[in-house]
């Protein structure tokens, strides 16, 4: 069954007790460990006051150099992060009947955040557009499942795409609608109800298929036409073992950190730098969650409550959240840093993901078992991956490029299957073992090939 993300109008405010505010790892009670005045320096910039009672990576995981290794797996965090090469990522179809806006930055640049087209949208299946359109980046639409003589990608309304069309299937146009890359149709590109094309690169479809009435400074090319599923989808990442493999080994006794921290009316946590394990989040008011450090959060159960904030509370923190259930936030929401919303990262194992329409999200959320079905109008900082995304209202979203700089750790030679399997020095696939890349036909969409790694090329 299809699980579902919902926006919904309601907003509650409820007050409550409960605060847990962690000492930093290192420290006991009678250092005067438990107290905000308590944390020190070590505590809130995020570095690490002693090994003692730290899990995995000592110091080097509280200075931010070393890899946050997943539990039960090879992998680490940096292996998972590269699942963002989308500002928008569904398994299925994504449909947007409103106004849909994307657009790029790097949180990392010391110039400041600054416009790229790198903020493309994809789905296995179909993309289609209604509204104002305005891509700052690719549309990549894999064609999967899409009926025989339907178009794997529609585009209705009017507006510019930053670079590429990439789909695989029929092309079908019934807006203005500008293309300042190329097209790449594994079908037909037709025009329909005085729709026009304008396209600055060449239209290239196989042999037999046509593109007729479309403008074309580099002219039509045929020939083979190969598209591949962008998003990753046939190897999930199983977010519930990697939960179970922390249960057990984690850091909240070095602070004193109670599993049910969260499971209070309406409890604020404070989290130095570490790894920890907790049963689920059930406040009925609002839950607080500060992150002081470098910190991975695991989550049992559900994330259930009325209202939820989560804040990077001191320079240079950054969460990763694996939940092994579903997120159920009905009220006002307000997750991670709009400034710099690659910091934060959301995995959500669980079969729904519910949101209020006033969320403020500055975060990149991987909830590949959900449907996300929203009805009103919304804005958010970082991705989203999901199994099917359907925007009634318009959508806008703002894509942060430096959530790919997270380090891999995948070695040369691990055995794999797809480029998906690969990151960091080795994030090709050939020959069924992860190598560097030597074109951009080894990396995994929408990534190009510089100096045997895949990246996002910016501009």
């Amino acid at each position: 069954m299809r699980a579902l993300l919902v926006l919904t109008g309601l907003t509650l405010s409820l007050a409550g007790c409960g605060d847990v505010v962690a000492q930093p790892i290192g420290a006991s009670a009678a250092d005067g460990g438990g107290t905000d005045a308590s944390m020190g320096a070590d505590a809130t910039d995020g570095s690490h006051p002693g090994d003692g009672g730290m899990f995995g990576d000592g110091a080097s995981f509280c200075t931010g150099t070393g890899p946050i290794q997943l539990p039960g797996s090879d992998h680490c965090t940096g292996d998972v992060a590269h699942l963002f090469r989308f500002a928008a990522c569904a398994c299925t179809s994504l449909a947007v009947s409103g106004q849909l806006e994307t657009d790029s930055f790097d949180s990392t640049s010391d110039a400041g955040p600054a416009s790229t087209n790198a903020a493309s949208i994809a789905a296995n299946g179909a993309v289609g557009t209604n509204a104002q359109t305005t891509v700052g980046g690719s549309v990549w639409a894999g064609g999967q499942g899409v009926a025989a003589g339907s178009p794997a990608v529609t585009l209705l309304g009017s507006g510019t795409i930053a670079r590429d069309v990439q789909s695989g299937g029929d092309v079908q146009v019934g807006g203005i609608y500008q293309v300042s890359g190329g097209v790449f149709a594994d079908g037909n590109v037709s025009l329909t109800g005085g729709g026009s094309l304008s396209v600055v690169g060449a239209v290239h479809v196989p042999t037999g298929d046509t593109a007729s009435g479309v403008t074309s400074g580099g002219g039509l090319v045929t020939g083979p036409v190969q598209v591949q599923a962008p998003c990753d989808c046939s190897s999930l990442v199983d977010i519930a073992s990697i939960v179970a493999g922390r249960q057990s080994s984690n850091d909240d006794g070095a602070i004193g950190l109670p599993v049910t921290a969260f499971d209070q009316a309406s409890p604020t946590v404070s989290l130095p730098c570490g790894q920890y394990w907790v049963d689920g989040m059930k406040g009925s008011g609002t839950v607080t969650l500060d992150v002081l450090g470098r910190v991975v959060l695991f989550v049992g159960g559900d994330v259930s409550v009325q209202e939820l904030t989560i804040s990077l509370a001191t320079p240079g923190a950054e969460l990763d959240l694996f939940v092994a259930g579903s997120v159920s936030i009905l009220g006002a929401t307000s997750i991670g840093d709009k400034n710099a919303p690659a910091r934060v990262r959301l995995y959500v194992a669980g079969p729904s993901f519910t949101l209020s329409a006033n969320a403020s999200v500055g975060a990149n959320v991987y909830a590949p078992g959900a449907a996300v079905a929203l009805a009103s109008n919304f804005e958010m900082w970082g991705s989203l991956f999901a199994e099917d995304l359907q925007f009634s209202g318009d959508f806008r979203i703002h894509y942060d490029t430096s959530v790919l700089q997270q380090p891999g750790c995948t070695p040369p030679g691990t055995p794999c299957k797809t480029c998906d399997d690969c990151s960091g020095a080795t994030p090709s696939c050939k020959g069924g073992t992860c190598t560097a890349c030597v074109t951009a036909a080894d990396c995994c969409a929408p990534l190009a090939c510089v100096g045997g790694a895949c990246v996002l090329e910016l501009e």
